[in-house]
């Protein structure tokens, strides 16, 4: 895949994420949540002020992937020490958010990020690579498990005011 890069956000780069972020949630999960649960979690999970707090912690990462043009294609976070009581791990590391555009899905560019987090995790001695996703998103879920993630647990995750069902999957580095 040529036609993108991903490069490593900045605290600069905080309302770019609090934008895309909202975005990418929006149009993953917007028409299967109550719309003002959507609108609490939006608020509450997207500002800059908060993408800012994330962006400038230490033990957390973010890498954007945009088109040569400079449009944004896609990102993810991780945050080193995150754990859940199904992770086993000695030194785990959380894919907290995981997002490639529309536009871009289909492209490679999924793979190409996720290479990117695996790469990043072992530069942080980490020794497994874990996330959550919702237990109705088949399509995250297939490419999980194409990525070498198995389901290892389940756990909550509040939209708004909606407790939903998340599957924790891991992979070992």
């Amino acid at each position: 895949m040529t036609d993108t890069v991903i490069r490593r956000a900045t605290v600069g780069d905080a309302a770019l994420l609090a934008r895309i972020g909202a975005d990418y949630f929006a149009s993953t999960f917007g028409s299967q949540n109550d719309p003002s649960d959507m609108k609490v979690f939006l608020a509450n999970t997207y500002s800059p002020e908060k993408q800012h707090a994330e962006l400038a912690e230490q033990d957390r990462v973010t890498w954007i992937a945009e088109s040569v043009e400079g449009a944004p294609a896609g990102y993810a976070m991780l945050k080193r020490g995150s754990t859940s009581p199904a992770i086993t791990a000695n030194h785990p590391v959380e894919l907290q958010r995981f997002y490639v555009a529309s536009t871009f899905q289909g492209r490679g560019l999924a793979q190409q990020l996720m290479s990117v987090c695996v790469e990043q995790a072992r530069e942080w001695g980490c020794d497994a690579l874990w996330l959550g996703v919702w237990e109705l998103n088949p399509r995250a879920i297939a490419f999980y498990e194409k990525s070498g993630f198995s389901k290892v647990g389940r756990q909550y995750f509040m939209v708004g005011s909606d407790r939903q069902r998340d599957f924790v999957m891991a992979r070992t580095l």
